[in-house]
């Protein structure tokens, strides 16, 4: 064999195992095996996951989502994740990082723990992930709050 189709089989292999790590921990929430590896499958070929930030109503956050729907137009906005390993609630938390134009970052929130359970073993291995702003949404009426919709796909 040559070494170009022996990193193909190398590749295959991590990525077999990247599904059957999904798939498993997707099983665990509740998933039938079958409807966890189709899931996975899909984040793995590239489909694209919209996921809402949770814990954007501490602190300034809702100031900082205002002045994004105001000011910015989701394009401006990256987005980065990073794990939390100190967050005594979540042993699996995983940061939502946002900077405007390049500006200083901001912690927005942190994304859903059923979701953050599969996004944490794929940071933890060393997957890139990519994810983007999508939207802000919410505050219909004065008294509801801002909520942040982000991308997340595997790079």
């Amino acid at each position: 064999m040559n070494e170009r189709s022996l990193n193909t089989m190398k590749n295959i292999h991590i990525i077999r195992r990247m599904v059957a790590t999904m798939a498993n921990r997707l099983k665990k929430k509740g998933l039938t095996l079958s409807a966890a590896f189709k899931k996975a499958w899909e984040l793995v070929k590239g489909k694209s996951i919209n996921t809402r930030v949770t814990g954007v109503s501490k602190g300034n956050r809702q100031k900082a989502l205002y002045r994004i729907l105001t000011v910015y137009r989701p394009e401006q906005v990256r987005v980065s994740l990073e794990r939390d390993r100190a967050n005594l609630y979540n042993a699996n938390a995983v940061n939502v990082i946002i900077s405007v134009n390049g500006s200083k970052t901001y912690n927005l929130g942190c994304i859903p723990r059923n979701l953050a359970y599969i996004v944490s073993a794929l940071i933890d291995k060393g997957i890139e992930l990519i994810a983007a702003f999508k939207e802000v949404r919410g505050h219909y009426m004065s008294y509801m709050n801002y909520g942040a919709v982000i991308t997340l796909k595997l790079a």
